[in-house]
């Protein structure tokens, strides 16, 4: 039997980076839409923007998407969806940022069907870093895998370490870095736990909410896609996904 699966949007609209970029005009309509287009694009089932404001609120009802208000103390994404798991009435939701209009479709019905197939709590795709300063950027979320995309651990630092490099290049010519898509694919299992886990010193120490889920011996699963378009953190982002989305939609 195919396991249900719906996809939601956590949109928050005063990001502390980008405030309102939620609302920001791409190509005619707000960021949000763009996203939840690629979510019905994927059809993996019901598609459902979590809203922190009513201001999000009418705009997607705006444009006739779906939205539930969740409290935006709330200090996650994950926790907003955790707060509303039993309304979602699905086995697998799919976690897609609200910022990340380019996604490729594909990927977020993979990260459905990889999760529906794998006993892990939590399911990610990865792509293959092939640049050297992505390996030591902060920004860049590299993540560890062990046999069969087992998740073994993620930092903000080039994970594995690469001893005795003569060159920056070294670093991906002798490891294999994998970066982080921005997206989870969850059991609804585990959202419903998720509350009850405990505190992680090392989700405190690298901000990394991944962190506190491997701390606590759940189990993440790894699958590799290429990598996807830029989401959208800054106004210099902003401003690059628009030509992007420009370009592909013209």
């Amino acid at each position: 039997m195919t396991e249900v699966a719906a996809v939601v949007i956590p949109a928050r609209l005063q990001s502390s980076r980008l405030p309102r970029k939620v609302l920001a005009d791409l190509h005619g309509a707000p960021l949000v839409q763009r996203t939840y287009e690629v979510a019905v694009r994927a059809d993996v089932g019901p598609v459902t923007v979590l809203a922190d404001d009513p201001e999000v609120v009418a705009a997607v009802e705006g444009f006739g998407g779906r939205v539930l208000m969740t409290d935006p103390e709330l200090e996650s994404g994950t926790a907003r969806i955790a707060s509303v798991v039993d309304a979602l009435d699905a086995g697998v939701i799919v976690n897609l940022q609200g910022d990340a209009p380019l996604t490729d479709p594909e990927v977020v019905a993979r990260a459905a069907q990889e999760a529906a197939a794998s006993d892990a709590d939590v399911t990610l795709p990865v792509y293959r870093i092939s640049d050297a300063g992505d390996v030591h950027d902060p920004n860049v979320v590299k993540v560890v895998r062990g046999h069969g995309g087992r998740v073994l651990y993620c930092s903000r630092s080039a994970v594995p370490h690469v001893r005795d490099a003569a060159d920056p290049q070294d670093w991906v010519t002798r490891a294999g870095f994998w970066g982080h898509v921005g997206l989870y694919a969850y059991r609804a299992d585990f959202l419903r736990g998720f509350a009850d886990l405990p505190d992680s010193p090392l989700e405190a120490t690298e901000r990394l909410e991944q962190l506190r889920w491997l701390e606590a011996g759940l189990r993440l699963h790894a699958f590799e896609v290429e990598p996807q378009g830029p989401s959208v953190d800054t106004q210099a982002q902003l401003d690059r996904v628009r030509a992007l989305f420009d370009g592909s939609s013209s």
